[in-house]
This record gives C-alpha cells, structure tokens and sequence, in this order.
C-alpha cells in the first residue's frame, strides 16, 4: 500500500492524528525532501544543541519541524507557498505578542493539514515510482 495515492487519503490523515503531526516527517521521507548537506544532517549540531541544556536542542527540533513541513507542503503544492516559505513570515508571528501568536498556530495548522488535502486532490501520486 502505496500512502502517496489519491485513495489513501484517509489513512494519511489518520496517522496525522494519531502521531500528533509528526507524520509529516514521513511524508517527507516518501517525497525525498531530505537534503543530506543541510544543517540538519550535521550531528555536530545536534551534538551541541544537547550540550548546551535542553533549550537550545528543544529549538532545533521545532525548526527542523517547521522546516520539514514546509518543504513537505511545496512538494504537494500547497498554495501559498510564498507566504508560509519565508523565514520571515514566521519570525514577525514570533515576535508580534497576541496576534503574532495566534497567527503562527494558524500557519502552523495550515502547512500541517494542507498536504493532507493535496494527497486527496491527487498530488503525491507523481512522486509514487
């Protein structure tokens, strides 16, 4: 069972509940988003993220999170992609307090759901070899 095709739609969000989002991670797996010489690739990185207490890791794994779903996203070609695909977009949602926030859980939620209706439309069955 192939989870890119159109009729597995279901299943696809099924396990998006079930794993709390972090599905997503699979996804990418099954869409090649993975660059091996991207910083999260680097177990220097992590290494120090770890080193230095908990909060500096904490980080990383939240924006390797971000940073998978995005490019999960573009690959099934979620509109907006010009908006949710600028680091910026994200940083003035962190940084603005109430508004910013709340922002930032819809863009969250959007780049975490979208794929999951692009699958029912269709898109991932061009990646499926």
């Amino acid at each position: 069972m192939n989870l890119l095709k159109k009729e597995n739609w279901l299943v696809n969000l099924i396990l998006m509940i079930l794993s709390e989002g972090a599905y997503t991670f699979v996804l990418g797996y099954f869409l090649k988003v993975y660059d091996k010489n991207a910083w999260y690739a680097k177990w220097q990185y992590w290494v120090l993220g770890l080193v230095f207490l908990f909060f500096p890791a904490f980080v990383m794994l939240a924006v390797f999170s971000i940073q998978i779903s995005i490019e999960v996203a573009k690959k099934l070609n979620v509109k907006g992609d010009n908006i949710y695909a600028c680091p910026y977009t994200w940083l003035l949602c962190l940084v603005v307090p109430v508004i910013g926030w709340i922002f930032l859980i819809v863009l969250s939620l959007y780049i975490v759901i979208w794929p999951i209706v692009m699958l029912y439309k269709g898109e991932g069955e061009k990646y499926i070899k």
